[in-house]
């Protein structure tokens, strides 16, 4: 029996290819297969795939033609046989005890899904590296009692942090939204995920290690069609809160969740250099967000002064964003925290 799928997107990663897989070659571990989806790289990339199956019986390869990496996730799903699957990007890195150490924790507790902490590493052009850990709280959540954890179940996004039983994924035909090319996806299948789980586990230890270097990061290309996906993702997550939830989120978590989560992502992604939008262009985008019923409640005073407290950059966020004050938010956070540290509300 297969206990886990592990699939792995690869596309012009000649580079890194090698460390990633080694990662999850090296896991002590029996019963698992590594799907290796070569999706179309012009590079060495499938030719390494190849490798890799030829000396290793547990290791699959599926080439396709390029088509994203929604797609080759896709791809990979369909010929899955574990009873639970992981993912794990082309240049990361799965840390020693993730396939075994999880696998039965999710089996010992019958859990659904079952998420782990990473650690984030930021590399440099110069070299530098740093590394963080998230934190995430150690807890098996029923689905009665999702709405009261709300932000402890959706903080952590990626879909590399998780394993998810193959079944719910089949059974309920959960897929990457192949038109989402520009980032969210990952939001758009945990959330279809999550409004099919009975039961979450949460283990705190980091188990991942995702790095994201800085030639990458900061020559990311810019395209509208992710502000309509984010808006998808956001019409999503609140049939999610009023259905699987029963509409018990409270207005708090509510704010201080997606105004985090989805403006600051928002007004990040329109600051990246390609992006030739104005500022009132900018401002014209996040009126669209503020249109949402999501969004419908004045946030009360109580709400503003827990988060001064606590983080001065989200409350300053949350209260131009309340406003309408979408030109002085862009240009705030655009330009960091000297100029939040002058700005005062009356």
């Amino acid at each position: 029996m297969i206990k886990v799928s592990v699939i792995m997107p690869v596309y012009n990663s000649e580079k890194y290819l090698r460390k990633a897989v080694d990662s999850i070659l090296n896991q002590d571990f029996e019963g698992y297969e590594l799907i290796l989806v070569d999706d179309g790289s012009p590079d060495n990339s499938g030719k390494i795939c190849d490798e890799y199956a030829a000396n290793n019986k547990n290791v699959k390869v599926v080439h396709k033609t390029n088509g994203g990496i929604c797609s080759a996730r896709n791809a990979g799903l369909d010929v899955a046989q574990g009873e639970y699957i992981g993912f794990c990007d082309n240049d990361d890195e799965y840390l020693p005890g993730l396939l075994k150490e999880n696998y039965e924790l999710a089996k010992a507790n019958d859990i659904d899904l079952l998420r782990y902490a990473k650690i984030k590493r930021m590399e440099k052009d110069d070299g530098r590296v740093w590394e963080t850990i998230t934190k995430l709280e150690e807890m098996i959540i029923e689905k009665k009692d999702f709405y009261k954890h709300y932000i402890n179940i959706r903080k952590e996004d990626t879909i590399w942090t998780g394993l998810y039983r193959r079944e719910i994924i089949e059974d309920n035909k959960i897929r990457f939204n192949e038109k989402i090319k520009y980032g969210g996806e990952d939001v758009y299948f945990n959330i279809s995920m999550l409004k099919n789980c009975q039961r979450l586990g949460f283990n705190s230890r980091p188990y991942y290690s995702w790095t994201q270097r800085d030639t990458h990061s900061t020559s990311r290309s810019f395209n509208d069609e992710f502000l309509d996906d984010m808006i998808d993702n956001l019409q999503l997550e609140y049939e999610f809160m009023k259905e699987t939830c029963q509409d018990k989120v409270s207005n708090y978590v509510k704010n201080v969740y997606l105004v985090n989560s989805y403006i600051h992502t928002l007004v990040d992604y329109m600051s990246v250099k390609s992006c030739k939008l104005t500022t009132k262009e900018k401002a014209e985008r996040l009126e669209r967000f503020r249109k949402h019923p999501i969004f419908d409640k004045e946030i009360p005073k109580a709400t503003y002064k827990k988060i001064k407290k606590v983080n001065y950059r989200m409350y300053i966020t949350m209260r131009l964003f309340d406003k309408r004050r979408y030109g002085a938010l862009v240009f705030i956070l655009d330009n960091g925290t000297k100029i939040l540290a002058r700005t005062r509300f009356k």
